[in-house]
């Protein structure tokens, strides 16, 4: 595990084949308590081989701190989430309202032109969540949306800041979560306003709408 700052999980590594994402509410506890509680028990345990990457996040706003964990194997994300007082268990770890963390697999992911190759730390992670009936439901919500996108702005995505938009969906495919990187916050926000947020209105997604992320500890 690293603790460097500009260590970052590769959201299109070829080796993840599913993610298992959580979210945490601070409650009445200081935000970075509560991270460093999730980090300190990841390192209490064995770092199983097929974990490829874990990061945790905290919202801009002091409420939230996410977690965002890369396995390559299905199986073994299954073993890990039986094994009692395992490293996904936030809720039993932080002593927080955490609902159990969902598993999803990356389903379509698009980089933006507007920002130099290779593309910079990015700085900022806008998370939102959205239900689904079934998979083809997810599936045709998230074409849907790229499709109504490239259709009034383009497919070159040259948004100021703009570096990725990574879309992906439950296991069981009542969960869409979309996850994007951005330089810096203040650009992703002008961009939701601009963008995203009458797509989404317009495609009656309403969703759990963005909340901004900044990643604290991330390990690899």
């Amino acid at each position: 595990m690293s603790d460097t700052p500009t260590s970052r999980p590769v959201i299109e590594n070829p080796q993840s084949d599913v993610v298992l994402v959580g979210t945490a509410p601070v409650g009445g506890r200081v935000q970075q308590d509560v991270a460093e509680a999730v980090v300190a028990n990841w390192r209490s345990a064995p770092w199983p081989e097929e974990l490829l990457s874990l990061t945790v996040y905290v919202s801009s706003d002091g409420t939230s701190v996410l977690t965002y964990a890369q396995w390559s194997s299905q199986d073994a994300l299954e073993r890990s989430l039986k094994e009692a007082g395992g490293v996904s268990d936030t809720a039993a770890v932080t002593g927080t309202e955490a609902a159990p963390p969902v598993p999803y697999r990356l389903y379509r992911a698009v980089r933006g032109s507007g920002v130099e190759d290779p593309a910079p730390v990015a700085g900022s992670f806008p998370v939102a969540f959205f239900d689904a009936a079934d998979h083809q439901g997810a599936r045709d919500f998230v074409d849907g949306l790229f499709a109504a996108e490239e259709a009034g702005e383009g497919d070159e995505r040259a948004y100021p800041g703009g570096i990725s938009a990574n879309m992906h969906i439950s296991l069981d495919g009542t969960r869409i979560l979309s996850f994007s990187e951005w330089v810096t916050e203040a650009q992703a926000v002008a961009h939701i306003e601009a963008v995203w947020e009458p797509l989404l209105k317009e495609l009656g997604g309403t969703g759990l709408l963005y909340r901004h992320y900044r990643s604290l500890f991330p390990t690899a």
